[in-house]
């Protein structure tokens, strides 16, 4: 073998190794073409892979990854391929993320893809390309996230009201962080009641999101929670625990506000039948007058009865009274509650309104016969007209009295008192043949309050024709 041979046969197997021509070309001083000639060798079809340039991002923005710049190397056919593998080789503590986070076309086989980093800190990936199952060296990408200044908000949840000795469910569910970082919970007792014995270490499980605390004894506790995202701690919030003996304090209810209206005298009518006990404990009612008209006299001294559940009291001049209830239920007094009333003078009443509707025309028909054109006709029978006033109204909702009035041909009158309704019975008649007989009756409603009435007058028409149809 000559020194040549020699050569090329020490260096072929870098050559083999590394697929570079030009680095075997340099060491063995022949080119390319000649080394493979010699070497009776192809440079077979492989791969290059580029995992892309490291980058560095806030946390919860999207990391792009781009593997566009790996390449194809050695004798590839046309029809070659590459086939794309990205993988997590690194993930901060806490991380979920994993090859399933990447969400280019919901696979990691793509030669861009990208996903979401849920925690601060240093993500490696690497990239392998392959051609023909030949695949080359994985190359990585180191992504660094890091926070923002953004500091978490804490949340204590709502203000508890709770008994003694019974345990409380503190919620610290709706503390956040803005960009998104899991949390740390830090909660503790900032304040007791005299009688507590408790301090921070009452909190059971206070680095969770939702610790529990049993109060010892009744009176205002109150609770404080801060949380961090690794880095910063967010300012403290609030929320307190309220407790009681296990009783709670009855609910007044003195009705609802209105207007007097001028028929209902000098008496103003109350209930405070609304009022109720949480724990069921029957009620002592105590009402009392705190405002009334300017030229008024009156006083809880005109109340039928101011520990009454309902009573009424007696107004003297027009304008505005407010009453208050309050209401106890053996341990503890209400909060009052206040019912307010208009009272108007007799200047404000306004009329009624009467409304008649119902049966106004009846139309009949009797059987006609002939016999040497003579004709013989049935009777028209008794009709009824209903008729109904009950639509008719007062504006400032006083009772009403209803009066009708039926008028004859011969004007006498049938009077039917204190009825919304009426029902006339118009009497039977004799019909003729061919011929439309008709009878009209007028009938007159009164509606009154207490002091004004109205009218609506209405005819009523009954008619009978003779027929043989």
């Amino acid at each position: 073998m000559t020194n040549t041979d020699t050569r090329v046969q020490r260096h072929m197997p870098r050559f083999m190794l590394v697929g570079s021509c030009v680095l075997t070309s340099s060491l063995v001083g022949v080119s390319c073409l000649d080394a493979r000639k010699d070497a009776n060798e192809v440079e077979e079809c492989a791969t290059l892979a580029v995992a892309g340039e490291d980058q560095s991002v806030v946390l919860n923005s999207t990391v792009n990854l781009d593997a566009s710049g790996s390449s194809m190397t050695g004798d590839c056919p046309e029809t070659a391929e590459i086939v794309y593998s990205w993988r997590f080789d690194a993930v901060p503590v806490d991380s979920t993320v994993d090859e399933s986070s990447l969400t280019y076309n919901n696979t990691a086989a793509a030669v861009n893809s990208v996903f979401l980093p849920d925690q601060v800190g240093d993500y490696v990936l690497s990239v392998e390309t392959c051609v023909d199952s030949v695949c080359a060296s994985p190359d990585p990408v180191v992504i660094q996230v890091y926070s923002s200044d953004a500091a978490p908000i804490a949340d204590a949840g709502p203000d508890v009201t709770a008994s003694a000795e019974e345990r409380v469910l503190l919620d610290g569910s709706q503390s956040y962080d803005p960009e998104n970082v899991s949390l740390e919970y830090s909660w503790a007792l900032v304040t007791v009641p005299g009688c507590s014995a408790l301090n921070t270490d009452g909190i059971f499980e206070p680095t969770t999101v939702t610790p529990t605390v049993v109060p010892d004894c009744e009176g205002v506790y109150v609770v404080a929670l801060v949380v961090s995202d690794s880095l910063q701690w967010s300012e403290p919030d609030y929320a307190t625990i309220q407790v009681d003996a296990g009783d709670e304090a009855p609910v007044a209810d003195a009705g609802e506000s209105g207007e007097v209206p001028t028929c209902s005298g000098d008496v103003i009518e109350l209930t405070g039948f609304g009022s109720y006990d949480p724990d069921g404990a029957p009620l002592e009612y105590q009402w009392s007058l705190i405002s009334a008209p300017l030229d008024s006299t009156a006083s809880d001294a005109d109340f039928s009865d101011v520990t009454a559940a309902a009573p009424s009291f007696q107004w003297d001049v027009e304008g505005e009274y407010s009453f208050q209830l309050q209401v106890y239920d053996g341990d503890y007094w209400s909060a009052p509650d206040v019912v307010t009333f208009l009272v108007h003078g007799a200047n404000a009443n306004h009329p009624p309104v009467a409304i008649i509707t119902g049966d106004l025309t009846i139309e009949q028909t009797a059987q006609c016969t002939t016999s040497n054109y003579v004709w013989t006709c049935d009777s028209c029978s008794s009709a009824d007209f209903d008729l109904d006033g009950s639509t008719s109204y007062d504006q400032d909702e006083d009772a009403l009295n209803y009066y009708w009035e039926v008028f004859d041909e011969g004007l006498e009158t049938d009077s039917i008192p204190q009825s919304a309704f009426l029902t006339y019975s118009a009497p039977s008649r004799l019909a003729e043949y061919g011929v439309i007989d008709s009878e009209t009756w007028d009938v007159r409603l009164t509606v009154s309050d207490c002091e004004i009435s109205s009218t609506n007058d209405v005819s009523l028409t009954l008619t009978c024709t003779g027929t043989n149809n």
